[in-house]
C-alpha cells in the first residue's frame, strides 16, 4: 500500500525522498539548490528524507519545522484523514483544496468508517 506522510503527500512521489531512498547525493545537491532562496538556503543535508512516520532523525529543515507533522505524531492516527479534527486550521492553512495531497486526505477519508 501507498505510505502517505501525515499530510497526504505520497511518500514514494516526493523526490527529497527518492533522493534520500537512492543515496542519489547529486539529486539532493540538485533539490537543495532548486528549494533554496535568498530567505532560506538549504544544503544537501538538509534533503534527507526517510519519511513521517520514519523513526530515523529528521535532518531535513524542511520536515523537521513541519507544524502537520508536529502535531499529527503527538496523536495515534495514520496520517490527518484519521484525525477526529480533520480538517483542522493546519490542514485548512498549509494543504490547499486544489493539491494532490488534498485530494489524498480527502479520499482516504471517505474510505474511514465515521469518525467518532
Amino acid at each position: 500500500m501507498t505510505e502517505l506522510a501525515y499530510c497526504g503527500l505520497v511518500c514514494e512521489e516526493c523526490p527529497v525522498f527518492q533522493a534520500t531512498k537512492n543515496r542519489d547525493e547529486v539529486h539532493k545537491r540538485w533539490l537543495a539548490a532548486e528549494y533554496s532562496s535568498e530567505e532560506l538556503c538549504l544544503t544537501t543535508k538538509d534533503m534527507t528524507c526517510y519519511g513521517c512516520h520514519s523513526q530515523q532523525r529528521l535532518e531535513s529543515r524542511m520536515c523537521r519545522g513541519c507544524r502537520v507533522r508536529a502535531c499529527a505524531v503527538t496523536r495515534p492516527i495514520e496520517n490527518c484523514a484519521h484525525c477526529v479534527e480533520y480538517p483542522c486550521r493546519l490542514i485548512e492553512r498549509f494543504i490547499s483544496t486544489e493539491t494532490d495531497a488534498r485530494l489524498q486526505l480527502e479520499m482516504e477519508r471517505a474510505r474511514i468508517p465515521l469518525i467518532a
